[in-house]
């Protein structure tokens, strides 16, 4: 289930001629009569909040939720202003909530009803301005009790779990070996740093692990001894799972670790045996390429760490193969990020004083940079794109070892000696087209998460010198692009880019006329399929195009109608 669209309300309305409303409320509905705009306003804040720390969902006012029979049930309202309604409702809500509101006709009564519709809401845990914390559960509104308002305040990064105290720990539980740890990392990325002068408590105080003479969450995680680390926070554990095939483990590590070391200690497995590396010849110069880019790995583990939900009771998940590598960690992504907007969408740090603790240890970037890094690190060497998925309830990263594509190296590392570095972006639409023929401006805004004026120019960019990488096919907005001679030529083989142009756009017609001697009739698909035009929504207007074009009064085929759908044969 999920919120009622305006259907499923209708549908249900239909239903009450043999129930009662109160039968037909859920998880994401309920039905409420009307007691006057006031009265409803009160009331429609509080469903707005109870909605919006759930799963979102929608209240219908004017119906009366304990009687039977369609006509009895439905009063209606009276006296409703949508606009002061919805400001009322934003108003009356911490964050304001931009709810849905609406009318809907009904035969029954004064003829409408009011619908609230809400969705789940982004920054929760939401309240009434008068400090009412509700949330859904079945068809109640419950009070939301204050372990669950803390985890939901930290799921949201509206509470920063990690600058809190740690109440109860003091200096003596802290390894002044993670502290030298700490040390030794910033003075190899910032040797004049300020911090490495200060003593331990004023170098504690700097990175926030210490606030006002008592160590924060962060100091606990940064640099608790072990056995303190698993007494008072047993769920920071680190899991790693090392498969020697689909179904045997090679190593299966389990440990509670300072994060310093736990990075460490993943850092020397992939600089190791276990992730190993092809030398692949650029001119005077060799390049070694692992199974997993090192960066890529180190942004990925220190992501998970960074951002995970620490009042979650699971732990980092990373399961590593010759074929991929999976890191899982526990909590959603965090205010309105997404797997469709992770490139673009700025960081949102769930353990904000953790993630400035790490910024100032040079370990990672504040601007959300690593995400990007991840990224590039991969395609820079051939590899397939990497993965983001959620359930809401963890973040899963998958890295790919998909063979090295060894021209796609030697092409990126020749332009870039040249001065003409490859974009991150132009490396993911080369790694769209590595697997299909043609993209347009539509697809390519998907993949780059951009709108589509940004996606043409990168598009535009890559088809002029000095990269030269595409060839633009078409002069409209539904053009399409494919990649230049040479490029297909050396990363798809000798055919490709011969596949691809297809043969001259005045020879479409006697291709076509051919095709039809043989099978007597084409549609828009067969045809794209025949000229190569690929399955993108600006090739079937391409398509569409050539037939009009073909079956006007001068041209050769003839369109039919079968069952709704145009067909065309030789005339």
């Amino acid at each position: 289930m999920s919120v009622p669209s305006t259907a499923d309300i209708l549908a249900l309305l239909d239903q009450l001629e043999h129930h009662i409303a109160d039968d037909l409320e859920g998880q994401y509905l309920d039905f409420k009569p009307s007691q006057g705009p006031k009265e409803d306003l009160k009331v429609a804040c509080e469903y707005a909040v109870c909605f919006a720390n759930a799963g979102g969902g929608a209240v219908v006012f004017g119906v009366s939720d304990k009687v039977k029979g369609r006509a009895q049930a439905i009063q209606g309202i009276k006296g409703h202003d949508l606009d002061v309604f919805r400001r009322g409702i934003y108003d009356g809500t911490r964050p304001g909530i931009d709810a849905e509101v609406f009318e809907l006709d009904v035969p029954e009564g004064s003829g409408k009803l009011l619908v609230l519709r809400v969705p789940e809401g982004q920054h929760k845990p939401y309240g009434t301005a008068a400090g009412l914390f509700k949330q859904r559960v079945s068809k109640n509104c419950m009070p939301l009790d204050p372990r669950a308002f803390q985890h939901a305040q930290v799921q949201t990064a509206a509470l920063d779990w990690s600058g809190a105290v740690a109440v109860g720990l003091t200096l003596q539980d802290l390894d002044p070996l993670q502290m030298e740890r700490a040390r030794q990392i910033l003075r190899s990325k910032a040797p004049s740093s300020g911090l490495l002068e200060l003593p331990d408590a004023a170098f504690l105080q700097g990175l926030e692990a210490m606030r006002e003479g008592q160590i924060t969450h962060t100091g606990m995680l940064l640099f608790a001894r072990r056995e303190v680390l698993a007494q008072r926070c047993p769920q920071a554990q680190f899991h790693y799972v090392l498969h020697d095939s689909e179904t045997t483990v090679a190593r299966n590590d389990i440990d509670r670790l300072p994060l310093l070391e736990a990075v460490e200690r993943m850092e020397q497995v992939f600089v190791g045996p276990l992730n190993p590396e092809k030398e692949l010849e650029l001119g005077l110069f060799k390049v070694r390429i692992p199974q997993f880019p090192i960066e890529g790995v180190r942004e990925a583990i220190l992501n998970a760490l960074t951002h995970r939900d620490y009042l979650n009771p699971g732990e980092i998940l990373i399961r590593h193969s010759s074929k991929e590598l999976v890191v899982t960690s526990p909590g959603g992504f965090v205010a309105g990020i997404t797997p469709e907007n992770i490139l673009r969408h700025e960081a949102v740090p769930r353990n904000r004083t953790l993630a400035n603790a790490l910024v100032k240890l040079r370990l990672v970037e504040s601007s959300g940079v690593g995400r990007r890094r991840i990224f590039r690190s991969a395609l820079v060497y051939g590899k397939r794109r990497p993965q983001y998925q959620t359930d809401g309830f963890s973040v899963t990263l998958r890295m790919f070892n998909r063979e090295t594509h060894d021209v796609l190296v030697q092409l990126v590392a020749r332009l870039d000696a040249q001065g003409a570095e490859v974009s991150l972006d132009q490396l993911l639409v080369l790694d769209a087209l590595m697997g299909q023929a043609f993209i347009d401006v539509t697809e390519v805004a998907q993949v780059l998460q951009l709108p589509k004026d940004e996606a043409r120019q990168v598009l535009e960019a890559m088809c002029t010198s000095p990269l030269d990488l595409l060839e633009r096919k078409g002069h409209t907005a539904s053009a399409t692009f494919h990649l230049a001679k040479g490029v297909a030529t050396a990363l798809k083989g000798k055919a490709a880019y011969t596949r691809t142009r297809g043969l001259n756009p005045v020879r479409y017609a006697e291709m076509v006329r051919e095709y039809l001697r043989d099978h007597q009739r084409i549609q828009n698909a067969e045809l794209r399929e025949l000229l190569g035009l690929g399955d993108s929504p600006s090739a079937s207007v391409e398509a569409s195009r050539y037939l009009k074009k073909w079956s006007q009064d001068d041209g050769f085929l003839v369109k039919q109608v079968l069952r709704g759908k145009p067909f065309y044969t030789l005339k």
